[in-house]
């Protein structure tokens, strides 16, 4: 189940869409300014950091889906013990491999 969402416009996706900022264009108009910015590629560059956010949270949620499916279907696991004795030798002169999952 992997959870993806589209970016890239459509044909009728494109064109103006007008939203209503209420008290905060003014606030941006004034970061804009002071960015020497446009308040158009103000809102565009926050629309598109937010939309890079929600895929990266997206992806992270269905990779956990995928993981506790994935321990349903065989209950192959590491413990944190386990996890963190690995993590805390991988700074060291020989650190080890990852430990392989057990059931």
């Amino acid at each position: 189940m992997e959870t993806t969402i589209n970016t890239t416009p459509s044909r009728a996706g494109v064109g103006t869409t007008s939203i209503k900022l209420g008290n905060r264009k003014e606030t941006l108009a004034q970061l804009a300014k002071y960015k020497k910015r446009s308040l158009h590629s103000l809102v565009l560059e926050a629309v598109d950091n937010y939309m890079e956010q929600e895929q990266a949270r997206l992806e992270y949620e269905a990779q956990a889906v995928r993981s506790y499916e994935n321990f349903q279907a065989t209950g192959l696991h590491l413990t944190l013990d386990e996890l963190e004795s690995w993590a805390k030798n991988l700074n060291s002169k020989n650190p080890q491999s990852l430990p392989l999952c057990h059931t």
